[in-house]
């Protein structure tokens, strides 16, 4: 290599979780991420099958139209992994907890990787968020200052500590091995069950406020109503999603998939939840503890 010549550009590496009822959302990050790519950006794509179907599939590949990336696709077996870790953690999704087995199932030879829920939309270059540096934390995150002060008291965290939204992490995977950090994850999950309201995410909050993290920069991990044009890197449409504001931003970017368009665009699914949203409510307008109001809502899972 001549001195005039650059060093090729890392691939950016990104982890993605979908079954089959989410593949039109794994399909809108993609795109917004592929649109908003540098020139010289070169992408591979890890995606977690959780469900997904042919179609599913034919549909990520017809991506490669609005530009080429990789793409490795995983079936892993939780339960085969959950054994052998931990106690019992029966009473949380196995589904949510993809990212935490990560290490486990990528290939040994991935020393990091961007982990990021399907209900974002990347607003720019994901260069900047891959070369954060991490070399002595186990995580990457956005604080989300808006976390309950009960909820972080109710499992352990103090009220200075920057409680951050799992939804987008950049994981140093050689750490999470080589400290084993997802066997301590377990334990935490397994000691603190009957608190923990977000699965995954208190976990990591709990090991991080023990062992720390590394804060994102501004602006990469963004909830729609908080959006500032120029700034934002990342939408991340969580929460019940057809309240967010700047849905046009993620139509716009469902509109460049094959699907074309969200299953929350469709008039019977709105029908549909505005039925759910008035029967929960009515609920729990009688029901005055807080747990049994929130188990309500996640029966009905008012997206």
């Amino acid at each position: 290599m001549t001195q005039n010549e650059e060093k090729p550009r890392e691939t950016i590496e990104v982890l993605l979780v979908s079954d089959a009822n989410y593949s039109a959302f794994l399909a809108t990050t993609i795109a917004s991420i592929l649109k908003n790519a540098e020139s010289e950006d070169s992408l591979r794509f890890h995606i977690v099958d959780a469900g997904l179907k042919e179609s599913d599939y034919k549909a990520i590949e017809e991506l490669k139209n609005l530009r080429s990336f990789e793409v490795v696709y995983y079936t892993p077996d939780l339960h085969e992994y959950t054994k052998y870790l931990c106690g019992d953690i029966s009473t949380f999704p196995i589904v949510v907890n993809h990212r935490l087995f990560a290490p486990n199932f990528l290939p040994e030879t991935l020393g990091k990787i961007i982990y990021m829920d399907v209900d974002v939309v990347v607003l720019s270059s994901l260069r900047e968020l891959w070369e954060t540096p991490i070399d002595e934390s186990f995580v990457a995150a956005a604080p989300d200052l808006k976390m309950r002060p009960s909820h972080r008291k109710a499992i352990g965290l103090t009220e200075e500590f920057p409680y951050f939204n799992s939804g987008v992490l950049l994981m140093n995977l050689k750490k999470w091995r080589e400290d084993k950090i997802t066997e301590k994850l377990l334990k935490i999950a397994d000691e603190i069950k009957k608190n923990i309201d977000f699965p995954d995410q208190d976990v990591l909050n709990v090991y991080a406020f023990h062992n720390g993290f590394q804060k994102l920069p501004e602006g990469w991990n963004v909830h729609p109503r908080d959006y500032v044009e120029d700034k934002t890197h990342l939408l991340h449409y969580m929460g019940t999603r057809q309240r967010c504001p700047r849905l046009d931003i993620l139509y716009g970017y469902a509109a460049l998939t094959p699907y074309r368009r969200l299953p929350m665009q469709s008039r019977w699914r709105q029908i549909n939840l505005g039925i759910k949203r008035a029967i929960c409510n009515t609920l729990c307008f009688f029901l005055f503890p807080r747990k049994i109001r929130r188990a309500i809502r996640r029966q009905f899972v008012l997206r």
